[in-house]
Formats: structure tokens, C-alpha cells, sequence
């Protein structure tokens, strides 16, 4: 049955180059669905496109900055599919201590993480024109602690799970449903190209009741499960993913 309802859905995926949102993109391919995804980084994006040899006509890559709404909504107008499913998985996370913070690097962490989820939802509802549409936004568990040098990323992955339970509601009427997945620490490009060490990321997992990072295919799973026909009746929800770490500290 799942595979029969991705196999009708288009979704597009912001993001989707690497990690998370590119094990994403993997996944709803792999269901069967129809995938846009933008990302700034071309080069990736064109290693994704290559890699996914095996679904012809089913991936569309291409640039876009998601603070630029029209520039992504022209992009897929040109590629011609109707959205479905919008997940919103772009993000900054730099780690900058509160008192070295700039009111720009603030603001372009706030613009890129919430305010354009916003801006690309309500694009995605206004050209759904009442057909069902499905949001899922990529919060963290972030959203609902306080780590430190991430004052910028934790506020606006807060707002993000807010703005998600309050379009939840209010577009309900309109069959859009919107939730969000709130990932704990993933493994991810990012980290080992911050030169993460064996040790440092034994002793950081070991936070973790599980005792390991998850892995990106890990996040993908939920995400998909809130978009699928086996939540066509939760919306508004915020699904931690976490190995039970919020309950650990």
C-alpha cells in the first residue's frame, strides 16, 4: 500500500544534497515517489542526480537558495510536477558562542531555518489550489534544549516546531497537514569534514542512551512515515528522534 501511494505523490526536498536530507530524498525514491530537491551545492547535487541512475524521470535536481521563494517556485514550474509533499530540511548550524554573535549571523540562521520554511509552505499551499499537501519540517531536538553556542540554530528550530503545530491547525481545513521531525545527533558530511576525531565522537555518543549517533536513513524513516498514508490523520505533531537523549539529561 505504501509503495502504491508514493508512486502518485511528488515531493519536493530543500536540502537534499547531503545528509539527512539526502538520505530523504533516497528514501522517497525508494518508496516509489517523484523527488525535487534544491540545494546551493551544485557539485553534490549533481552526485546525487548521477547516483540515482536507477529512477529515470523520478529525481530533479537543481540550485536554488531557499530564502529566494519565487526562484525555487519558478524551478519547479519549469520542471512541471505538482508538489505533494513538501519537506523543509535546509539549514545553517554554525557554532558561534552568544557573545561573538552578529545580528547578521543571527538573522541569516533565523531567515534560512524558519522564516523560508515559512515563506516555501505557504507557496506550496497557495499552488496546491486544495489538493492534499503534506508538510513535514526538520526541527531538532534543539528546539527543546539549551546547548550551548547554538543560541541562533536552537531559537529558530524552536520557532520552527511552533510555526509547524500553529499551521497545523490553522491550514487544516484546508486538507493540508503539517508536522516535524525533531533528529538528535546524526552523523553526518558535516561532521566529518569538521575533523571529529574517533574519540571525541565516542565520547559524545556516549551521551546517548543508545550509546551512538544515529544515522542520517535513520531520520529519513520518520520523515517519511509523517508524509505516508500511515499518518494521513496526525498533524501538528513534532516526532523526537532522538535515541531517548532528551529524556537523559
Amino acid at each position: 500500500m505504501t509503495g502504491d501511494y508514493f508512486a502518485t505523490r511528488t515531493a519536493l526536498v530543500t536540502g537534499g544534497a547531503r545528509g539527512i536530507g539526502r538520505a530523504i530524498v533516497r528514501r522517497l525514491l525508494a518508496e516509489g515517489a517523484r523527488v525535487a530537491t534544491c540545494d546551493v551545492r551544485e557539485r553534490d547535487l549533481e552526485l546525487l542526480q548521477a547516483a540515482a541512475g536507477d529512477t529515470p524521470g523520478r529525481l530533479a535536481c537543481f540550485t536554488a537558495d531557499v530564502r529566494d521563494t519565487e526562484q525555487v517556485v519558478a524551478a519547479l514550474d519549469r520542471i512541471g510536477w505538482p508538489v505533494d509533499i513538501l519537506v523543509n530540511n535546509a539549514a545553517l548550524a554554525p557554532r558561534i558562542p552568544s557573545l561573538e554573535l552578529s545580528p547578521a549571523q543571527f538573522d541569516l540562521v533565523l531567515d534560512v531555518n524558519v522564516a523560508s520554511a515559512f515563506r516555501l509552505a505557504r507557496a506550496m499551499v497557495e499552488r496546491a489550489r486544495g489538493a492534499e499537501l503534506s508538510i513535514v519540517n526538520v526541527a531538532s531536538v534543539n528546539a527543546l534544549t539549551g546547548q550551548p553556542e547554538m543560541a541562533h540554530y536552537n531559537a529558530s528550530k524552536a520557532a520552527l516546531l511552533s510555526l509547524t503545530r500553529t499551521l497545523a491547525v490553522e491550514w487544516a481545513c484546508l486538507g493540508v497537514r503539517v508536522n516535524a521531525v525533531c533528529p538528535g545527533s546524526t552523523w553526518t558530511d558535516a561532521w566529518e569534514e569538521g575533523g571529529w576525531d574517533a574519540e571525541t565522537k565516542e565520547r559524545l555518543a556516549a551521551k546517548n542512551p543508545l550509546r551512538r549517533f544515529a544515522r542520517p536513513e535513520e531520520i529519513a524513516g520518520p520523515v517519511v512515515f509523517l508524509a505516508g498514508p500511515d499518518a494521513t490523520f496526525v498533524t501538528g505533531h513534532g516526532l523526537v528522534v532522538d535515541g531517548g537523549l532528551t529524556l537523559a539529561v
